[in-house]
């Protein structure tokens, strides 16, 4: 490869890779590699570029005396702080803050960790993000269905969206691993087409994916499966031959053929977690949204807290589904990375509850549902059960006469605990304790008595 077919910006990367030449920083940056490849990657360059701004090599610099180290180094910081971009505006602090994570890890390896605590102005402050919110139904819907938005890159929004998987889960850094078809169970190729066994559909991340690399599990919507199909079946029709082990989003056959204005065939079978991204963002760009695509994810997280709060899904499962590790982890660990088929069911309709709060396509009955489920749930709240003996009742799965005979227990219930079968009111009280279920025997002057029915 030519340094001519390059742009400038992988012309850097490409130098800053001749570091590896250096024994030493290939041990690292091996090392380094073993936990995260993407971490091993930035803190390369980070290096690179430190040692380009202070005219040193990263051994010159690890010979160096710790003070003149850690004085360099501070120097350095002090620099980047006041220094401003083309654009007129300062580094942010996590931008600065890399390069001083780099620069510690370079010098802990050569075993001499800088013991100066050298600080980053507003260290918090994070400038890209202030205006960034999760996006509405509407404008998330703006962005998949637009015209210009590819089939692909609306099967790679929904993914993140309406699952909340990563962007690395569906293409990891370098292209060379991501969610499979095997990875959705409820997926089935016959004849040429998509069958979704069971909606909403299991998606399973797998340890190699996974950020906290821990196997999990998630789920993806009606709408979700939808998309996903007919960009599967589209691929079916190009000629492509999808087997359990081929990917989900990946680079086709047209595209990896098609020379760039460096001439360079992209050759990984996914598509690379920077490609999905920049796919991402050029359709929100065109639909007018000014985030970034993590802001996809964003949507999930936000919708499960939501639903949390109205008693659809558990915190658990929520934790669960973002990928983090909760208080269903030690369950898992205990079922030697298999849940229960029974787990996996509760999860789906739990799931299958907050489908109306993540689609941006509306569904009637799916709506009915939900409000006949709120409805029933502060029935049997009003009737004194508490949240967690509702959930426990699982009162969506219940007729209504079971419900009915739930609210008449408990009144009765607690009828009986008063001790007596019978007793004297005012006659204002009557009618409310006739709607609590108390039958009339008799009338004594100004006052009424009431009995527990038999």
């Amino acid at each position: 490869m030519s340094w001519n077919q390059l742009s400038f910006k992988e012309y850097r990367k490409e130098k800053y890779k001749q570091l590896l030449d250096d024994v030493d920083v290939k041990r690292w940056i091996s090392n380094l590699s073993k936990g995260s490849v993407i971490l091993a990657d930035v803190y390369l360059r980070a290096l690179g570029r430190f040692c380009e701004r202070v005219k040193t090599t990263p051994q010159q610099f690890a010979k160096m005396p710790l003070k003149k180290m850690e004085d360099v180094t501070q120097d350095f910081i002090d620099e980047m702080e006041s220094t401003k971009q083309p654009s007129g505006e300062h580094y942010s602090p996590g931008y600065i803050e890399s390069y001083l994570k780099a620069v510690r890890s370079w010098a802990e390896w050569n075993r001499k960790p800088l013991q100066r605590k050298i600080k980053i102005s507003n260290p918090n402050r994070r400038p890209t993000l202030k205006d960034e919110r999760a996006p509405t139904q509407e404008e998330l819907k703006k962005v998949l269905y637009n015209d210009k938005t590819p089939l692909r890159t609306r099967a790679c929004i929904a993914l993140i969206a309406f699952s909340g998987v990563r962007i690395e889960v569906l293409g990891d850094y370098r292209g060379l691993d991501g969610l499979r078809i095997k990875d959705l169970h409820d997926i089935e190729i016959a004849d040429g087409k998509i069958n979704i066994k069971k909606v909403p559909s299991m998606i399973v991340v797998r340890e190699d994916l996974s950020k906290s690399r821990h196997k999990y599990l998630s789920f993806l919507c009606e709408e979700g499966c939808e998309i996903l199909k007919q960009y599967l079946e589209r691929r079916l029709q190009e000629g492509e031959t999808l087997i359990p082990e081929s990917g989900i989003i990946v680079t086709s056959i047209s595209q990896a053929r098609k020379s760039s204005h460096f001439n360079i065939e992209d050759k990984s079978p996914f598509l690379r977690t920077t490609k999905v991204g920049d796919e991402i963002r050029r359709a929100m760009r065109i639909a007018a949204l000014p985030w970034r695509p993590y802001v996809f994810r964003t949507y999930f997280d936000t919708t499960l807290m939501l639903a949390e709060s109205k008693g659809f899904v558990s915190h658990a499962y929520q934790q669960f589904w973002m990928g983090h590790k909760g208080d269903i982890e030690a369950q898992y660990t205990t079922n030697k990375t298999h849940l229960p088929d029974k787990v996996i069911e509760d999860m789906r309709q739990s799931y299958g509850k907050i489908q109306p709060l993540l689609q941006t396509t509306k569904h009637d009955t799916t709506s009915e549902d939900l409000i006949t489920q709120q409805i029933r749930r502060q029935f049997l709240s009003m009737s004194g059960y508490s949240e967690e003996e509702i959930t426990r009742m699982d009162p969506d799965s219940m007729t209504p006469e079971d419900i009915n005979l739930k609210v008449k227990e408990r009144m009765l219930g607690a009828m009986l605990n008063n001790g007596s079968k019978q007793k004297v009111i005012t006659l204002s009280e009557v009618e409310n304790l006739i709607g609590q279920g108390w039958e009339y025997v008799d009338t004594i002057g100004d006052k009424a008595i009431m009995k527990i029915p038999t």
